[in-house]
């Protein structure tokens, strides 16, 4: 019997960035480290969101020019789906290649998202002053493990 859940990864393997997954592991990334909340956070379909964190999906997964599902929907201005993700744990300070998913809304001219970011971001900074700093230093971090693994290969 197939399960919503499996209805969903079927779908979603049915699409082009993702036609050679299998989904043995709901975390299961393509090639450009995309997991299956990118792809929904594309659609901005938020019950496949609720199904994917449900199954224990990554909401911070750092995908295709270090997108998190977070920086999808805020580019796409999908405002229900940034709602549920920042209620699910998603890092208002991750950072794609360098922006963050307020700046990314921003660039993407969704002001209203904008808007419910902001108080949540400054709220986040007063309890840690140096989240800038880390969120930084991560993704530096991230930009070197990527580029001595091309050293590797």
């Amino acid at each position: 019997m197939t399960t919503p859940l499996h209805a969903l990864l079927h779908k979603i393997a049915s699409t082009a960035d993702f036609s050679e997954m299998t989904f043995a592991d709901v975390n299961e990334a393509n090639v450009l480290g995309d997991n299956a909340l990118h792809c929904v956070a594309v659609w901005g379909d938020l019950g496949a969101a609720k199904l994917l964190v449900e199954a224990g999906v990554d909401v911070n997964k750092f995908g295709e020019r270090g997108f998190t599902p977070l920086h999808v929907a805020c580019a796409f201005g999908h405002m229900e789906l940034v709602r549920y993700l920042v209620a699910s744990g998603a890092d208002l300070h991750a950072r794609s290649e360098g922006d963050l998913p307020f700046t990314t809304a921003r660039l993407s001219r969704q002001d209203a998202i904008c808007d419910y970011l902001a108080p949540l971001m400054v709220s986040a900074q007063e309890k840690d002053r140096d989240i800038y700093i880390k969120s930084r230093i991560g993704q530096l971090k991230r930009e070197i493990a990527a580029l001595e693994a091309k050293l590797q290969s």
